[in-house]
Order: structure tokens, then sequence, then C-alpha cells
């Protein structure tokens, strides 16, 4: 079940990110009020044509403009339009419904002239969206009431990936707003409540009276740390980019490199799970081991002895920390040096139980800063006294980036999970990095 639940947990996060900025390219229409008389107001007198223009009445100036694309319409639904575009322009009472269709900066700077965005087959724009075939084709609807004729631009706008640009994402004037966009983005919330109901609300394996385990609350904050590394990374390329989609047909160089990173949280993530459904129950005859998966009755007449251990970081890691620290700069050099120290000074403790066949299993008791994680581990210790197990003295000196789970009968480590795959995810970034610096190389030396 902690499995599941942090399964759960990982697919509606990654879903709520990818709905979010999930683009749907399907063409649009804008409308727009048409403003002739202040259109030719504003005419330029440059040029002889420009100056006819500005001359002629204003009738014959909106015929002259509208030649070829002018459209005449009527009903009531055109006319809700022409009456709710007004009102929304002018801020008056009606036109707050519309609004939702303007983008978001005119509406921000509260522009008189706004677009107002629809879906070619809504109505009443619909009727004339057969008129349109490319981008910026546009026509001129003109609408009379009571002797009066109004009239609205309407333009179709044609959507592609190469409106999506590294850094600013979708660009494209005027832009829509997210509910053309970004329609599934109204899913995310829903999807974020969801694996926040499911990592609650699912049960939880009832532990034993007196077991020991690690206490929920530091596997909640590990499961936080997981995630501190999934969202960013697996979300920035989506940011960078612009579109879930387009983030792995353009962007996937980001994918390359920031992916990876994310993996390494997915992959804490199942360690998380591990320590979650851990629990060591004391019994007359011996520790029974309990795992989500499996379960292990280990008498104490097959046990040899119990020692300390001390788990440390790999001294590749250590020294890679250290070469950081020396190749920073100012401040970034101080907090290099300082995460360097800390990985330095990082020890796990735990006891492992070595079986007369050779094999030992490690249980980890404290933290990377030698506080108690193993709740009631204490038990444990005196159990195992009491049944008479040896105590050896020696400490063992373990070195690795995961706390191993023991040793079979020929001595190697086993653990929970391959380390190679911590080592794969972590070099991936640099490999593709270092990949991109060569290629730019090339390119410019041929």
């Amino acid at each position: 079940m902690e499995t599941w639940r942090r399964g759960i947990l990982l697919a509606c996060v990654c879903l709520a990110l990818w709905t979010a900025k999930f683009a749907v390219l399907k063409p649009l229409l804008t409308v727009k009020t048409a403003d002739f008389a202040e259109e030719q107001r504003d005419e330029r007198t440059w040029t002889d044509d420009e100056r006819r223009l500005k001359g002629l009445p204003l009738t014959e100036y909106i015929a002259e403009k509208t030649k070829g694309m002018l459209v005449t319409v009527s009903g009531p639904a055109w006319e809700r339009l022409f009456a709710g575009v007004r009102a929304a322009d002018a801020g008056a009472a009606g036109g707050g419904e519309w609004l939702h269709r303007a983008p978001a900066d005119e509406r921000r700077w509260d522009s008189s002239n706004k677009s107002y965005f629809f879906r070619p087959e809504e109505a009443p724009v619909a009727d004339i969206a057969g008129k349109l075939s490319g981008n910026a084709d546009r026509v001129t609807a003109a609408l009379e009431t009571n002797g009066t004729t109004a009239y609205v631009e309407v333009e179709l706008h044609v959507f592609s990936a190469d409106d999506f640009h590294f850094g600013s994402g979708f660009f494209h004037t005027p832009k829509p707003p997210a509910s053309f966009l970004f329609p599934a983005r109204r899913f995310s919330a829903p999807i974020a409540l969801l694996w926040m109901a499911a990592y609650i609300f699912l049960p939880r394996r009832k532990k034993n009276k007196g077991a020991i385990f690690y206490p929920a609350w530091r596997n909640a904050l590990g499961d936080f740390a997981a995630f501190l590394l999934i969202v960013p990374f697996f979300a920035l390329p989506l940011l960078i980019v612009g579109g879930s989609v387009q983030a792995i047909t353009r962007g996937w160089p980001f994918c390359l490199v920031f992916w990876p990173l994310a993996f390494l949280g997915v992959w804490l993530l199942r360690r998380m799970a591990w320590y979650a459904g851990y629990e060591i129950a004391l019994r007359d005859d011996g520790i029974f081991l309990r795992t989500e998966k499996t379960e292990r009755l280990i008498p104490f007449a097959e046990m040899d002895h119990f020692r300390p251990l001390d788990l440390r970081p790999p001294r590749w890691l250590v020294w890679a920390g250290a070469l950081a620290a020396l190749g920073g700069r100012g401040s970034g050099r101080t907090g290099a040096a300082g995460r360097a120290f800390l990985l330095a000074g990082f020890s796990n403790g735990g006891v492992g139980l070595g079986l007369k066949d050779g094999s030992s299993i490690f249980v980890w008791i404290t933290d990377a800063m030698g506080t108690a994680a193993l709740k009631n581990a204490g038990t444990m210790l005196k159990g195992l006294e009491k049944a008479g197990v040896r105590k050896s003295g020696d400490v063992e000196l373990l070195r690795s980036i995961a706390p191993p789970t023991g040793k079979d009968r020929s001595g190697k480590i086993v653990k929970e999970g391959s380390e190679r795959v911590v080592w794969i995810l972590a070099a991936l970034p640099i490999a593709a990095m270092l990949a991109f610096l060569l290629v730019a190389m090339f390119s410019r030396a041929f």
C-alpha cells in the first residue's frame, strides 16, 4: 500500500503539472469592435492615397476599408454579441461575462478596445467562420439595429509549435486566455486534491504493539524532500518552453538535463515507501522482520553476533563536494564548502545482525545527522542481549549513498534498489551538457 500511496501521489502531481501546460493549438477567432470613425481620424496623411481616404465621407471610407470582406449579420445571437462586446469594452454592467474571453494583458491594462476569443464552432461566429481559411484572415461583420450599423472585426488565428519560444513560452499577439490555450488546466487543481486525499486517506498497515519502525512523520519528510526534486525539475522544461508536448518535441534538451534529476526524486520516493513499510517485532524465539513485500522470522538460534555499524558517504562523493567548493567563487564557494563539510560528517548508525550462515542483516537506527530514527530500537538491543546473542565491539564501516539492507553468504553487500540508478541519473545531465558543448564547438569549427 505504501508503494501505491506514493505511486498515486507521483502520477497525480506529474499529471497536474502536465495538464496545466497542455496547449491545444486549434484555430481560434477574435472579435473586436471596429470604430471606423476613429480609424479615419487617425489615418495618416503621408501619401496621396492616405490623404484621399482621410477626406472621404465616412460611408465611403467604410466601403473602401471593408471591400470584399464585409458580411452582414442579423439575429438575436449577433445582437447579444455586439451588445456584450460594447459593454465589456466600456466596463459597463453585463460585460463581465465576456472578459474571460479577452487576453490577460488587455484585461490588466483595461484596454478600451479588447479582442475577444471564440472557438470557430461557437455561435454565432460559426456562421462566418467558413469564410476564413488562413492565419490573420479577417472579415468585418455589420449589424444594423434601429437604423444604425455597428461593426466588429472577426479574425482567424492559426497557432503552431513555432509560437513557442525558449524562455518566453507561448508568444502570439493577441495571446489567447488560458481557458482557450490550456483548457485542461481546470483539471489540475482537482487532480492535486486527489493526490492529497490518496496520500492522507489510503489505509496504512497497523503497527503491532511494541513494534520497532520508522515514524510516519519522518517518512512524510522524506516524501516532501523527494517532491522538492520531482516538482521543479519535472516542471522546468514545461515552463521554459511553454507547453507540455512542446517541451518534448522542441525542448527535449531541457528534458534530457532536468528530468533525470526529477527521477532521482522518484528513486528517493521509492526508498521512502520501503521505510514506511519497514517493521520489526521482538518475539521470544527471535526477531520478526517485515517490509512491504516480505516477511521473515530470524530465530535467535541462527544469530552468531550483532555489532554496531557506521555508514558514511562514498569517498568519491566527498571528494566531488570538496572539488565543487574549491571551484566556487564568493558566497557560492562558502556555501559549497559548508555543504561539503556536512557531507563529510554524515554518518548513519545501525546494528548488523550476523547469522551463522555467513550472511548479515542491517538495521539502521539513526539518520545521517546521528538522530535516532527507528522508534523503539532500544527494545531490540535489549532483546538481543537477553537472548544471549554475542555482542561484537568492532564497528563495521560501510560506504554507500543509500543504506544497504545486509550481506549475503559470500559477504557481498545487499541493497534495496541499485545504486547504479543514482549514478546514471546523476551523470545524465552532466553528459547531456557536455554533449551540447561538443556539438556547439564542432558546429563553430565547420
